[in-house]
């Protein structure tokens, strides 16, 4: 009976000041709200609380952040990837425009030299060379069947590129000016005199004038052009320019070395005289 009378009087304790707590509430907000005498209490109470706000919203922020970052790097690699793509593309674009360009350049300087030629002439283009290294040979796109003959000229826009050698009904092999077993007769521009210069087994680009003296009139620089004897080639043709003579007392003969005019290396448009 005792304990709970006493129980009865803890409760009845708990439930006045829960009472008194609630009355105390209800005057406060009262209070407030009609004098707003707690707006210093609600200032410092929520500065207080503050950096439990910012604490319980950084795990979001963070993992937002990252998020950002690793956006935007993947975004950056994307574009990245494309400009580089397109940079390619220039690129590309670009060296088919360079190419184009040379290749006019080089139509045109050979239309300018067969308006030169009072000859007939027929353009030919170059599709292969010879696989043999001892043979300075190229096919050309044209053959019996276009009208090309045995030993006929041939050109480009710089000078005597070399003569058909061997005919098919539509390409024929052209033997390069500079081959061994190839001999032209020419002429120095400067003075008149006539020899024949022949190509080596060494070089593409090296000729010998044969057969000259040691006191000849030779002068490097000295322009060779056809001399037209022969009946090969016609007069006037640009052959080479006598790039080195060596002359020794003990020998009969002078060494004179002749550089090519033609592109022997370059040229793919050629020309056929007829």
């Amino acid at each position: 009976m005792t304990i709970h009378k006493s129980l009865f009087i803890q409760n009845s304790a708990q439930g006045y000041r829960l009472l008194a707590l609630v009355l105390v509430s209800l005057m406060l907000m009262f209070a407030d709200n009609r004098f707003d005498y707690l707006s210093q209490v609600r200032f410092y109470a929520s500065y207080s609380v503050t950096p439990i706000h910012y604490l319980s919203e950084l795990p979001e922020s963070v993992s937002q952040q990252v998020a950002d970052i690793f956006k935007s790097r993947d975004e950056l690699v994307d574009e990245n990837r494309l400009l580089q793509e397109e940079l390619l593309m220039q690129q590309y674009q670009l060296q088919k425009i360079d190419h184009l360009t040379a290749e006019n350049q080089r139509l045109n300087e050979l239309l300018n030299a067969s308006a030169i030629v009072d000859d007939i002439v027929v353009r030919a283009q170059l599709v292969s060379e010879s696989p043999d290294p001892f043979r300075k040979q190229v096919l050309i796109n044209k053959g019996s069947s276009h009208g090309v003959y045995d030993g006929q000229s041939v050109l480009d826009a710089d000078g005597l590129f070399g003569q058909i050698i061997a005919i098919e009904p539509y390409y024929s092999w052209v033997q390069l000016i500079t081959d061994s077993q190839h001999s032209t007769p020419v002429q120095i521009n400067r003075n008149g005199i006539r020899a024949v210069v022949s190509g080596t087994q060494s070089s593409l680009h090296e000729m010998v004038l044969n057969n000259m003296t040691v006191n000849a009139d030779l002068e490097v620089g000295d322009m060779l052009v056809t001399s037209g004897l022969g009946q090969r080639f016609s007069a006037g043709y640009k052959v080479g320019v006598i790039t080195n003579i060596v002359r020794d007392p003990g020998q009969p003969f002078a060494r004179v070395t002749v550089a090519p005019t033609a592109q022997l290396d370059r040229s793919r448009n050629l020309l056929l005289v007829f």
